[in-house]
């Protein structure tokens, strides 16, 4: 997805927030990730120099519907309302996260260089 989905660039420190936080982005559940944290998932790949490996076109892809690239990806849709199976009455129409969200998490994950 290569046009951003806010007009207010990301913002690293608020995407690295919330990658970190349990109650929105959860990303440390399944991934790695090079801060100091006490634990990691490793069902996903580790994010450690994926600045690197992917454009943010490319990242936003991933954390708007990661099923487009792999219809088996565990990793939610965090920016995905509809289509979607089981979902709580209160969550039906709603995504995860919002567009600027998502544009804060590209923005810190674009900083993830080797």
């Amino acid at each position: 997805i290569a046009q951003a989905l806010t007009d207010q660039a990301g913002d690293p420190e608020r995407g690295k927030a919330v990658m970190i936080d349990r109650e929105l982005g959860n990303c440390l559940s399944c991934h790695e990730v090079p801060i100091d944290a006490e634990f990691f998932g490793t069902t996903g790949p580790t994010l450690a120099g994926v600045g690197h490996r992917l454009t943010p076109a490319q990242l936003r892809l991933r954390l708007v519907n990661s099923k487009a690239i792999n219809h088996m990806s565990m990793m939610p849709s965090y920016y995905k309302s509809e289509g979607l199976y089981r979902v709580l009455d209160e969550f039906e129409g709603k995504s995860i996260l919002t567009a600027q969200q998502i544009e804060d998490v590209i923005a810190y994950l674009a900083t993830l260089k080797r």
